[in-house]
Order: structure tokens, then C-alpha cells, then sequence
């Protein structure tokens, strides 16, 4: 869908959030895991990624608190290409999603595998901030913010639903922007 999502106003730049605070991220250690209902789990180095890394795409980005921010260009690696090399199974239904900082959040697998859904590792070319969730964040465009987690460290394919951080606290299971999915 393109335009302003409804409930939305465009601000300039972002507003950062750290709600369980900021963590120090070393990528020599760092990994992203990727297990669950797949028939390969994983762990994927920061360079690994890096190298993995394809799409480019602007896209606005929205936070469940009513501000939207046009035009930012994300590039990262596609989250059906990670899909396709661990060999999600069918059972699975959602992606349950854990951060460096305790962060968690929950996600459809439809919508973690959307077209320009990616792990981003940058933004408006050059790579990932701290602030924005260096080494690696989700990015889901249709989704408001609280599902694109930063500093992301673990990806889970589910087949039954679990609450993330937002979710535990009445958030929506999905998050659709365009639906104003907001509170369950």
C-alpha cells in the first residue's frame, strides 16, 4: 500500500526507543541464531550476513505511537532467503524474536516473509547505529516499529503463539500498520 497509513503523521527523523536500554554489541561474538521448526538451524556470523546482504529498497517506517518517518532506504538480508537455507517447516506459524538487550517480540510467519521484509544491517547507506540496532535489526514495512526489534540475536520458528514484550502488555499479535493493529 503506499501514502500515509491512517492514525499516522510524518515526522522527520526518528525517535529512538531503547526500553530495556542499549546494549554493547561486539561482532566478533556476536551471532544470530536460527532454530526452531527448521530443518537446519543456524547461526550466522556478522560477516556472513554482510556478505549475504542484497535488497535495497526506500520504505517509510512506522511506530505504533503515531509518527512515521518517509523515505528511508534499508538494505539487509532478505528474511526468506535466511527461511530458505534453515528450511522453515510447515507447521510453522510465527517467529518469536529475541534481542541483545531481553527485548522479545512475536511475529506471523506470512508477514516475517514478505517480499521486503529483511534483517537490515544498513540504513540510508551506511551501516546500522547502535541507536538503530547495530549489528542486525528486523525491518517489516507493513508492521509498525515494535516489530522490527533491534540488535536481534535469535530467531524462533514456532508453530504455537507466544507472547513477546509488547505483546505480554495487550500489543497486537501482528502489528499491520495499514489495519491499525494496535491493541489486541
Amino acid at each position: 500500500m503506499e501514502g500515509r497509513p491512517p492514525g499516522q503523521t510524518y515526522i522527520p527523523n526518528f525517535i529512538i526507543y531503547r526500553i530495556l536500554g542499549q546494549p554493547q554489541m561486539d561482532v566478533s561474538v556476536w551471532r544470530l541464531k536460527v532454530d526452531g521448526k527448521v530443518k537446519n538451524p543456524k547461526k550466522y556470523a556478522y560477516e556472513e550476513l554482510k556478505w549475504m546482504t542484497t535488497d535495497e529498497f526506500m520504505s517509510d517506517f512506522h511506530c505504533v505511537t503515531g509518527w512515521s518517518v518517509k523515505a528511508m532506504v534499508w538494505k539487509g538480508v532478505p528474511t526468506e532467503a535466511i527461511a530458505k537455507e534453515v528450511g522453515v517447516e510447515d507447521g510453522a506459524r510465527w517467529v518469536y524474536v529475541r534481542c541483545a538487550d531481553g527485548y522479545t517480540t512475536v511475529i506471523p510467519v506470512k508477514d516475517f516473509l514478505n517480499k521486503k521484509s529483511v534483517i537490515a544491517l544498513y540504513l540510508n547507506g551506511e551501516i546500522l547505529s547502535p541507536e538503530q540496532g547495530y549489528p542486525a535489526r528486523l525491518f517489516i514495512p507493513h508492521l509498525y516499529g515494535w516489530k522490527s526489534a533491534k540488535w536481534v540475536t535469535e530467531i524462533t520458528f514456532l508453530d504455537t503463539y507466544k507472547d513477546g514484550y509488547w505483546e505480554s502488555l495487550g500489543y497486537h499479535p501482528r502489528g499491520n500498520v495499514w489495519f491499525e493493529e494496535r491493541f489486541k
